[in-house]
């Protein structure tokens, strides 16, 4: 991988695990509000929903210890997003995730400035101070 593909992957994960904490205050496990960060339903490894921002999509807040306990444990995070969204959206993001997206570097280039968008809409609406 190319650094810059690099740099526009991090990059990309930077600013949907922001989008993701602004949009959700708390843990959507355990409710906790502490040491957030963006947790992933299906790894992510897959392209195809790594920054997915859909209500239903593929990631959602979580606290430190309920993402690293889904390492091991996915059952609480697949509980609640079936309870949530139901087992037909579940299934259907399983097949999203499944599926092999190869995005070239113009792709991230232009989901990241969007995304950079998405971020600073959010926060004007939300009068945050930075």
């Amino acid at each position: 991988m190319s650094d810059q593909r690099k740099k526009l992957v991090k990059s990309l994960d930077k600013v949907t695990s922001a989008i993701i904490r602004l949009k959700e205050k708390s843990c959507v496990i355990c409710g906790s509000e502490n040491q957030m960060g963006n947790g992933h339903i299906f790894s992510r490894k897959s392209y195809s929903l790594r920054w997915d921002l859909r209500p239903d999509g593929n990631c959602h807040n979580q606290c430190w210890s309920c993402n690293y306990r889904h390492v091991t444990d996915q059952y609480p995070y697949f509980d609640w997003y079936i309870k949530k969204f139901g087992q037909k959206r579940f299934d259907e993001l399983r097949r999203e995730f499944k599926t092999i997206r190869k995005l070239k570097d113009y792709e991230l280039e232009e989901m990241l400035l969007k995304y950079k968008e998405i971020y600073d809409e959010i926060v004007c609406s939300k009068n945050l101070p930075f």
